[in-house]
């Protein structure tokens, strides 16, 4: 009866080569000798016909063999799955396997080393821009008194900049999604700094207000690639704490804001401007230096390999490259399909995919949630000084200082309880302190006062979380252009927040009658915790 031939799945470099009528098993040179009991071998490392074993010869466990002579030898030293697990199976669960990006980034570690460094890459850039967007409450009164402005004059200094910001996020959003967001960050970056130099040589009103419209359209261009570069380099589990991290990112360059006013406070206008020009071109130049382009972007324009690269950056910055070797990104197709084989009927870009069957009704509630977070915000935050029972420089450090507790609250309630009951609470809770105001007579200072914090905490987060909403339920290939229109809206809001003060009778009534508003938008969303991005 002729021999079974057993095949061994062996080592790099070593083959099988079955033998006739032999079972055969290639051992170093220490194994090949011929046995002591007098039984020899035909050739090294192969044994007698099966069947025709010398009497008295023990039985040998060849895979326990292999591995023991095998563990002293050169290649030993390098990783394998037969060695690490001892079973031929495992060696060849490690084949190709298609993944999505975030199965991909969650393999790869999650939130990482190459996360907290991009992190840290546009921190300082991003402080800059909360420094630039509030600095018109500093700079109007500072022209007023220096210029001899009348009060619209200095209003017109806030509303170019409101101008400028929609241009912004126009431009920026059809940069994002036709060129890519690490190029159309850059570029913003560059137009924010001249504008900033601009702001500072101003020799007249209309030259100014140019110079704070070409400053709003870089400030706000790049404002609106931040979140959305961070979100696609992350995990689902991580997008919401992303979000809570810039909050405070924000908070400090107010912060500083606040404090380099009051410190300049008796210096000419132009040396609150100018204190910006250095760090946010260092921030620039930073983003040279270490930003990457989007693998998300890039798989979606076709340019697979580039993704997969730019994600094995990832889990090699992380220390998970060998984990993700046999990973490869599922790309796809042209009609619509995931990757995954679940077909979409939105279309792949342009601005018509925002109204698409598919995406119209979260368009529309995404739209009026921008508008109504924008105008309860900054119409509470832009109130009557009165209102607010303290001068200028106290109010704002001391909102802003409390706003950093409302921020920690963002990803422990998006988490666990879901992204659209934190969007509900928040309205909930500025609606209340707005009935409240409503009710507490105005010599009640420190009552008010309170109850307006407590408006702002609740509106900081809001206005944060948000931006989380928007990026989860916009695909890649609109993200970009879905921030900018929602960006608008929210611009248009932070434009009518501050006149419903002039029009209104009773201005706090009707913003918390807009917060209703916003519930309904949020109860047209779905939930999107935990979901991996389109």
């Amino acid at each position: 009866v002729p021999a079974r031939t057993e095949h061994l799945l062996l080592h790099k470099g070593i083959t099988s080569r079955p033998q006739v009528n032999c079972r055969t098993f290639f051992l170093p040179a220490a194994y090949s000798s011929p046995p002591s009991n007098g039984g020899g071998f035909s050739r090294p490392g192969t044994l007698a016909p099966a069947g025709t074993e010398q009497p008295g010869t023990a039985h040998m466990d060849w895979m326990q063999q292999y591995l023991a002579a095998f563990s002293r030898t050169s290649m030993a030293a390098e990783p394998s799955d037969l060695e690490a697990t001892g079973s031929v199976g495992a060696a060849m669960q490690r084949r190709p396997q298609a993944v999505s990006v975030d199965e991909y980034l969650v393999a790869a570690g999650g939130w990482g080393k190459f996360q907290n460094r991009l992190f840290a890459t546009m921190f300082l850039h991003y402080a800059c821009i909360s420094f630039d967007w509030i600095m018109a409450a500093f700079l109007a009164p500072a022209l007023g008194a220096q210029w001899g402005l009348t009060l619209p004059q200095q209003e017109m200094i806030a509303s170019s900049w409101f101008v400028g910001g929609l241009i912004g996020f126009l431009l920026s959003g059809f940069s994002a999604d036709t060129l890519g967001r690490r190029p159309s960050m850059l570029a913003f970056g560059v137009l924010h700094c001249f504008g900033a130099v601009f702001t500072c040589a101003a020799p007249s009103l209309p030259l100014l207000l140019a110079a704070r419209i070409l400053t709003a359209i870089g400030t706000i261009g790049a404002f609106n690639m931040t979140y959305p570069l961070l979100a696609e380099f992350s995990p689902p589990s991580e997008r919401a704490v992303i979000k809570k991290r810039m909050g405070l990112n924000w908070q400090c360059g107010v912060v500083a804001l606040v404090v380099v006013a009051y410190q300049l406070r008796s210096f000419p206008w132009q040396a609150l401007s100018l204190a910006l020009v250095p760090a946010c071109s260092f921030g620039v130049l930073w983003l040279f230096r270490g930003l990457p382009e989007s693998p998300r972007f890039l798989l979606v324009k076709g340019r697979h390999a580039e993704a997969l690269e730019s994600l094995r950056v990832v889990a090699s910055s992380n220390g998970r490259l060998y984990d993700c070797e046999h990973l490869r990104l599922a790309a796809p197709s042209k009609d619509g399909d995931d990757g995954k084989g679940v077909s979409s009927t939105i279309p792949t870009s342009g601005p018509m995919a925002l109204l698409a069957s598919g995406q119209l009704g979260r368009t529309l509630a995404l739209l009026t949630l921008n508008l109504v977070a924008s105008c309860t915000y900054y119409g509470l935050t832009f109130a009557p000084v009165a209102s607010l029972g303290t001068n200028l420089y106290l109010c704002q450090l001391t909102a802003t200082l409390l706003e950093i507790p409302a921020l920690l609250l963002i990803s422990p309630l998006a988490n666990q309880l879901g992204r659209r009951f934190a969007l509900i609470s928040f309205l909930g809770v500025f609606a209340c302190a707005s009935v409240a105001l409503t009710r507490i007579p105005v010599s009640a200072t420190q009552l008010r006062l309170a109850a307006v914090l407590v408006g702002r905490m609740s509106g900081s987060a809001l206005n944060t979380l948000k931006w989380v909403a928007v990026a989860e339920n916009f695909p890649t290939a609109i993200r970009g252009t879905g921030l900018a229109v929602t960006g608008i809206f929210g611009m248009l809001g932070a434009s009518f927040g501050p006149l419903i003060f002039a029009w209104a009778p009773s201005p706090f009534r009707m913003l918390s009658i807009l917060c209703l508003l916003g519930v309904a938008a949020v109860l047209l969303l779905p939930e999107t915790n935990g979901k991996d991005l389109d």
